[in-house]
Protein backbone atom coordinates (compact mmCIF):
# COMPACT_ATOMS: atom_id res chain seq x y z
CA UNK A 1 0.00 0.00 0.00
CA UNK A 2 1.50 3.25 -0.69
CA UNK A 3 0.61 7.11 0.63
CA UNK A 4 0.85 10.18 -1.74
CA UNK A 5 2.36 13.25 -0.40
CA UNK A 6 -1.23 14.82 -0.65
CA UNK A 7 -2.72 11.88 1.81
CA UNK A 8 0.15 12.16 4.46
CA UNK A 9 0.08 15.53 5.52
CA UNK A 10 3.30 15.11 7.97
CA UNK A 11 6.87 14.36 6.35
CA UNK A 12 7.57 12.44 3.41
CA UNK A 13 5.91 10.17 1.35
CA UNK A 14 5.93 6.54 2.80
CA UNK A 15 6.14 3.27 0.89
CA UNK A 16 5.36 0.13 2.42
CA UNK A 17 6.27 -3.40 0.70
CA UNK A 18 2.82 -5.59 0.06
CA UNK A 19 4.94 -8.38 -1.81
CA UNK A 20 8.20 -8.84 -2.87
CA UNK A 21 10.63 -11.74 -4.41
CA UNK A 22 14.38 -11.91 -5.50
CA UNK A 23 12.92 -13.71 -8.95
CA UNK A 24 12.63 -12.45 -12.11
CA UNK A 25 8.71 -11.48 -11.93
CA UNK A 26 7.31 -12.72 -15.28
CA UNK A 27 5.82 -9.58 -17.74
CA UNK A 28 1.84 -9.55 -17.44
CA UNK A 29 0.21 -7.97 -19.99
CA UNK A 30 -2.92 -7.02 -18.33
CA UNK A 31 -0.78 -5.39 -15.64
CA UNK A 32 0.09 -3.00 -18.13
CA UNK A 33 -3.71 -2.10 -19.29
CA UNK A 34 -4.23 -1.94 -15.41
CA UNK A 35 -1.58 0.81 -14.93
CA UNK A 36 -2.70 2.69 -17.72
CA UNK A 37 -6.27 2.68 -16.46
CA UNK A 38 -5.23 3.63 -12.81
CA UNK A 39 -3.18 6.29 -14.27
CA UNK A 40 -6.50 7.74 -16.16
CA UNK A 41 -8.66 7.49 -12.53
CA UNK A 42 -5.77 9.41 -10.97
CA UNK A 43 -6.10 12.22 -13.73
CA UNK A 44 -10.17 12.84 -12.92
CA UNK A 45 -9.10 12.45 -9.49
CA UNK A 46 -6.77 15.66 -9.79
CA UNK A 47 -8.89 16.83 -12.24
CA UNK A 48 -11.77 17.51 -9.27
CA UNK A 49 -9.40 19.18 -6.79
CA UNK A 50 -8.30 21.22 -9.79
CA UNK A 51 -11.72 22.02 -10.31
CA UNK A 52 -12.48 22.84 -6.39
CA UNK A 53 -9.23 25.02 -6.47
CA UNK A 54 -10.19 26.65 -9.63
CA UNK A 55 -7.07 26.19 -11.17
CA UNK A 56 -7.86 26.61 -14.75
CA UNK A 57 -4.65 25.75 -16.20
CA UNK A 58 -3.81 22.07 -14.06
CA UNK A 59 -7.26 21.67 -15.54
CA UNK A 60 -6.20 22.20 -18.84
CA UNK A 61 -3.12 19.68 -18.85
CA UNK A 62 -5.01 17.30 -16.77
CA UNK A 63 -7.56 17.09 -19.47
CA UNK A 64 -5.00 16.54 -22.49
CA UNK A 65 -2.74 13.97 -20.34
CA UNK A 66 -6.27 12.17 -19.61
CA UNK A 67 -7.22 12.03 -23.13
CA UNK A 68 -3.20 10.73 -24.12
CA UNK A 69 -3.56 8.07 -21.85
CA UNK A 70 -6.93 7.16 -23.23
CA UNK A 71 -5.63 7.25 -26.44
CA UNK A 72 -2.36 4.96 -25.76
CA UNK A 73 -4.81 2.71 -24.28
CA UNK A 74 -6.93 2.34 -27.23
CA UNK A 75 -3.51 0.93 -28.81
CA UNK A 76 -2.88 -1.43 -26.53
CA UNK A 77 -3.49 -5.42 -27.15
CA UNK A 78 -6.38 -5.70 -24.64
CA UNK A 79 -8.12 -8.64 -23.38
CA UNK A 80 -12.07 -8.86 -23.11
CA UNK A 81 -11.69 -6.90 -19.46
CA UNK A 82 -9.07 -5.04 -20.80
CA UNK A 83 -11.81 -3.38 -23.74
CA UNK A 84 -14.64 -3.43 -21.27
CA UNK A 85 -12.37 -1.18 -18.78
CA UNK A 86 -11.67 0.80 -21.75
CA UNK A 87 -15.06 1.69 -22.52
CA UNK A 88 -16.41 2.59 -19.29
CA UNK A 89 -13.44 5.12 -19.08
CA UNK A 90 -14.65 6.46 -22.43
CA UNK A 91 -17.97 6.81 -21.45
CA UNK A 92 -16.99 8.27 -18.03
CA UNK A 93 -14.33 10.78 -19.52
CA UNK A 94 -17.61 11.92 -21.98
CA UNK A 95 -19.78 12.29 -19.15
CA UNK A 96 -16.96 14.19 -17.30
CA UNK A 97 -16.09 16.67 -20.28
CA UNK A 98 -19.46 17.43 -20.71
CA UNK A 99 -19.89 18.55 -16.92
CA UNK A 100 -16.62 20.35 -16.94
CA UNK A 101 -18.10 22.15 -20.13
CA UNK A 102 -21.31 23.30 -18.83
CA UNK A 103 -19.39 24.20 -15.26
CA UNK A 104 -17.09 26.39 -17.77
CA UNK A 105 -19.80 27.35 -19.69
CA UNK A 106 -21.98 28.72 -16.06
CA UNK A 107 -18.81 30.37 -15.00
CA UNK A 108 -18.44 33.09 -17.75
CA UNK A 109 -22.00 34.14 -17.51
CA UNK A 110 -22.82 37.29 -15.88
CA UNK A 111 -24.73 36.92 -12.90
CA UNK A 112 -28.76 37.52 -12.77
CA UNK A 113 -29.37 40.80 -13.21
CA UNK A 114 -25.64 42.03 -13.66
CA UNK A 115 -25.71 42.02 -17.19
Amino acid sequence: MTFTARENLRGRPRLTVVRATRAPVPHEPTADWRRVAQAVTACTYELGEFLVAQRWARVHEVLSERRELLSFMQRMDLDTEGRCCLLSLEQATRESDAAINAMCRGAHRPARGHA
